[in-house]
């Protein structure tokens, strides 16, 4: 259990299979019938594993990071302070001169006879970030699985339907006419757009579409493209006979595109988005204050050091 466990939370482990994703997408694009890769049970097996190892990551890792920043530690010994990247001594200094400093920050208290703990943190959802996208991650493989197992059992993945000029063809349940085609020129004579008039009758339902070479039509996961038409009668009447259509099915696009989002969302959120601590602790000496965060260390440095030197001046103009 525990050798599977450190497989599924390797890092090289998880790389391999990318890899082999991958190189198995670039076979499936490049070869004739490669298609039939994307639907293979290697292919399938290989995302469900990449899957369960993103899951399996983010489960044994998840609850640390819930503990830091839901439940941190507030009381903590000077050494821990002094071992923090910032640290410092403001001696005569009370609580109240740096915690006025400190904005944007939650904050906590610890107290016991001799000290009293200030603890504060902000950007505690950029520890998430991580995690956020790979969710995200997990969203766009569900898609990705989704479009494989669809395409694989639909017989009209991947198919070409010949319609003519004013007649019809079933699919999956529901009638695509084709009303209407067109071809639009530049001045100086070459094409510029196709453009097809088609409806789709489903039921007791009638929706006319503009079908173009960038905007292909979707119904029930079936997307339309438009892939030939009849160029001779164009030419010969400015009327095409036929159109064809090539027919996908994308019964996941929507899974990928949101899988596709909330993995930007996570990505940007990790790297933008700093966990900011801070523990300040309280004696008749004076306060040791001490700071730490996970990334942009040079902004958050400028930060402890303005709080720090704005206490001092203010001890200073005290004293005077």
């Amino acid at each position: 259990m525990n050798v599977a466990l450190r497989l599924l939370t390797s890092a090289r482990f998880a790389i391999a299979i990318i890899v082999f994703i991958i190189l198995l997408s670039i076979l499936g694009t490049l070869l004739p019938n490669g298609s039939l890769i994307f639907s293979s049970p290697l292919f399938i097996a290989l995302i469900a594993l990449f899957s369960l190892s993103t899951c399996v990551c983010s489960l044994t890792r998840i609850t640390t990071v819930w503990r830091l920043v839901v439940h941190p530690r507030v009381d903590v010994t000077d050494q821990f302070i002094e071992a923090l990247p910032f640290n410092a001594f403001l001696s005569g200094a009370k609580l109240s001169d740096v915690s006025e400093h400190i904005n944007g920050y939650g904050h906590r208290h610890a107290s016991n006879t001799k000290q009293t703990i200030f603890f504060a943190q902000k950007g505690r959802v950029g520890r998430f970030g991580p995690h956020i996208a790979h969710f995200g991650v997990l969203v766009l493989l569900l898609g990705v699985l989704i479009g494989t197992v669809n395409g694989s059992t639909s017989e009209y993945n991947n198919s070409i339907a010949v319609i003519p000029l004013g007649g019809s063809v079933d699919v999956a349940g529901f009638t695509v006419k084709l009303n209407d085609f067109g071809v639009d020129y530049y001045n100086d004579g070459t094409v510029r757009e196709y453009s097809a008039v088609v409806s789709i009758i489903d039921g007791n339902v009638v929706e006319t579409h503009y079908v173009t070479v960038n905007e292909p039509l979707t119904h029930k996961g079936l997307t339309f493209y438009l892939y030939d038409y009849d160029s001779a009668g164009v030419t010969q009447s400015g009327k095409a006979g036929w159109v064809a259509f090539q027919i996908k099915s994308e019964a996941g696009i929507p899974f990928v595109w949101a899988g596709a989002f909330i993995t930007i969302v996570g990505i940007m959120v990790a790297l933008y988005i700093p966990h900011k601590r801070i523990w300040i602790k309280e004696s008749e000496q004076g306060l040791l204050l001490g700071g730490t965060t996970n990334k942009h260390s040079r902004s958050f440095f400028k930060e402890m050091e303005k709080i720090h030197s704005s206490v001092i001046q203010r001890n200073n103009h005290s004293s005077i």
